[in-house]
């Protein structure tokens, strides 16, 4: 069905950050047919209009780093040391009850929560990643969904053998489509080692997969790996060929030496930034600045609902720049427009899918948000980047679309 959109403002994410203002957005089915101002809107017949004159159009967003079933752990271990958070409390309660159906009605609550925030693409890791990528298929959603491996007896591997095994089952056997793509994670380089890291790696490449790993999150893995590898967390992951995949999202990535951001400047690898998560586990401030210097693609991720406690971008990037002011003393380091970037057509690129998604031009699939823009908090409207970093809130969605089609919110 051919539709035409109304808004207030139309934020494109196109290289040149246009924002049209009484804006239209045309769609035919799946696709984007135009944009630009109502006034030179398509005037055929056929189009149905759609009256979202009280909103925003964004492009939908992205969450580069999730846990999804771990939102059924949510404020469940608090105020605890990050070592003791993982390894005295989730690790065991997760080997005790994750199943199947867990991971799938965890699932189902954190993509729920996350579309009413208008996410619709994520970057999963996790435990049964097969189950989760089937039940985000039947939601509407997309993503790369990334089976957990380490060396340690997990709720759904007794062995790293048996890890790798379902990790290949997963890479070889799920079927890809326009929505969903299949990769592995290796946890960390604590709980993997070299070889496991090197496996890790050469399934990913033998299956055209996606790679994620927890990269640096903590002081304590950055100064440990020196004692146990004698070299940082970025050249362990290096030296076993990881980051040669075809896409790879390093989440965290909080602690780097100089040489790193060497070993990171590569087209094919992103950083997946999670400050508010970061902040609550007292494990740093990511270095955003020295990313932008450097050349390195970072992009954001909320992590798990357990560590968070919400799913909620829109807060991920408020924080990030309020962090990155007080940080570096630098108010202008991290405009509203690249920001928004990181969850919208960047975080694209890092997923090898910006030449569909991400940004609302013609010829893109129709993936894009509308934002009530009629709340006191958003009033009066001067510059529509600004109240998206520093004003809108998940709540503010009010209507979700996937290729044309309408999967959340609360306005028709």
């Amino acid at each position: 069905m051919k539709k035409l959109f109304r808004a207030q403002h139309l934020v494109t994410c196109n290289p040149d950050h246009q924002v049209i203002q009484d804006a239209f957005l045309a769609i035919d089915g799946k696709k984007i047919v135009d944009v630009g101002p109502w006034k030179k809107r398509p005037k055929a017949r056929s189009f149905k209009i759609v009256d979202a004159s009280y909103g925003m159009i964004t492009p939908t967003l992205f969450n580069l780093h999730t846990h999804l079933p771990m939102s059924l752990l949510r404020g469940i271990a608090e105020d605890q040391k990050l070592e003791d958070w993982l390894f005295k409390t989730i690790l065991p309660l997760e080997k005790k009850h994750v199943s199947p159906s867990f991971v799938k009605k965890g699932a189902e609550l954190a993509i729920r929560e996350s579309i009413r925030n208008g996410v619709t693409f994520f970057c999963d890791m996790y435990f049964y990643e097969t189950d989760i990528a089937k039940t985000a298929e039947k939601m509407g959603v997309r993503g790369v969904f990334c089976q957990n491996v380490w060396d340690i007896d997990s709720p759904d591997s007794k062995s790293v053998d048996e890890c790798l095994s379902r990790a290949e089952k997963h890479l070889k056997t799920f079927p890809r489509s326009d929505r969903i793509i299949p990769g592995i994670a290796p946890h960390a380089i604590y709980t993997t080692s070299l070889k496991t890291l090197q496996q890790s790696a050469d399934l990913a490449k033998a299956h055209n997969g996606y790679g994620m790993i927890h990269l640096s999150e903590t002081k304590t893995e950055f100064n440990d790996s020196f004692k146990n590898f004698g070299r940082s967390p970025t050249a362990q992951v290096a030296a076993s060929g990881f980051l040669d995949l075809k896409h790879v999202i390093l989440a965290h990535s909080v602690w780097m030496e100089d040489q790193d951001y060497k070993l990171l400047k590569r087209p094919n690898v992103s950083v997946a930034l999670n400050p508010q998560c970061n902040a609550k586990l007292a494990s740093g401030i990511p270095p955003v600045d020295r990313y932008r210097k450097e050349g390195i693609r970072f992009v954001l991720g909320t992590d798990g609902a357990c560590s968070n406690n919400n799913l909620d971008i829109f807060e991920e990037m408020n924080f990030l720049s309020k962090i990155h002011h007080v940080s570096t003393g630098d108010l202008t380091g991290l405009p509203g427009p690249e920001l928004f970037d990181a969850a919208t057509i960047r975080a694209a690129e890092a997923v090898g899918v910006s030449d569909r998604l991400g940004s609302l031009e013609p010829g893109k699939e129709a993936d894009f948000l509308i934002i009530d823009l009629r709340s006191a908090h958003l009033q009066p409207m001067h510059n529509p980047y600004a109240y998206l970093i520093y004003s809108v809130r998940g709540s503010d969605v009010s209507s979700v679309y996937v290729q044309g089609n309408r999967i959340g919110g609360h306005v028709s």
